[in-house]
Formats: structure tokens, sequence, C-alpha cells
């Protein structure tokens, strides 16, 4: 009669299921640029069916979903999350495009693109491409032009997030909205 050992046949179970995880051993450092974008591009697939409507009502959630979403873009560019009364994402449009270090806003159009959908909200959101978050005087003054464009058809300005490789920055957070 053949005894099965149940220490080796647990050993055995963690180790299959360890080598099911293909990346459990990758660091960064490992990837060139080209595979870290990637890797990106497979969490952003493999998060957006799951996040669906909940990644507009929290700050953090948000704050990730648009870092990996824009953070290693070569250029500035600048999107908005159009949000329903409920805050359920209606559509996140890439609305400029920039250089290295400037993208050209125009509230008109922010305002605009919100009435042609119906949205009741918006959070704004750009990136740095340098990688630094931190907000310029510009970045502060468009948000507040904004804001002003949008308080005129009560659709409300909820954040305006700073993503950069180096971090994320939300200006309603920090008080500059």
């Amino acid at each position: 009669m053949h005894q099965t050992n149940l220490f080796d046949a647990e050993t055995t179970v963690a180790t299959k299921a360890d080598s099911d995880d293909r990346f459990a051993t990758l660091a960064p450092t490992d990837l060139s640029d080209g595979e870290k974008d990637s890797v990106i591009q497979l969490a952003l697939r493999v998060l957006e069916p799951t996040v669906q409507y909940q990644v507009f009502t929290d700050v953090e959630s948000t704050k990730r979903y648009l870092q990996l979403r824009f953070a290693r873009e070569p250029n500035e560019l600048f999107a908005c999350a159009y949000l329903d009364t409920h805050h359920r994402l209606i559509e996140l449009a890439e609305l400029f495009h920039g250089t290295i270090d400037g993208c050209s806003v125009h509230p008109r159009v922010v305002a605009q693109r919100a009435l042609a959908i119906g949205a009741s909200a918006c959070i704004a959101a750009h990136n740095h491409p340098s990688g630094d978050p931190s907000p310029s005087g510009a970045d502060i003054r468009i948000t507040h032009r904004i804001r002003e464009a949008l308080d005129l058809f009560d659709i409300r300005l909820l954040d305006h997030i700073i993503v950069g490789r180096e971090g994320v920055v939300s200006l309603a957070a920090r008080g500059d909205l």
C-alpha cells in the first residue's frame, strides 16, 4: 500500500500556486521602459472592468486610476472625467494634447463637452511628463477658470488631479479648487 506524505502534497500545491504567478518575482528594475508601459496597459485592462463606477466616488482610487492612466504619457495631456448626478463615470475624455512642458486648455471646450453629454460633475486631470506632480501657478489659474465656466451651467468641478511618475496631487485636497 502506498502512503501519501501530506507535507509533500502541500508543498507541491504551494509550489504550483506560486508557479501560476509569473509576475511574483519581477521587480520594476527588471523591465525595460517598453515593458513597463505594457504592464501599465495590462493593469488598466484588468482593473477597468472591476472598477466600474466606484472609482470616481473615492479620491484615493481616482488618483491611483488616473496615475496609471496618464503618468507615463511623454507629453502633457489634459482630460476630464465627466460624471452623472451620482458621480458615476459617463466619459473620460482626453480633451487637449500638448508638449513635454505645457498644454493649452480652453474652459469653453471643457464646458461644451459636459453639456453635450449631460454631465452634472467633472474631475479634471492632467499629467506632468517631468514626473513631478506639483501644481504650477498656471495649473491653479486654469482650474479656477474651468470651475467658473462650469459653474455657469451648474456643473460641479469636484477636483483637478495632477499626475506624475513621482506621485499624484489633488487640488481639492490642497484647497486650491
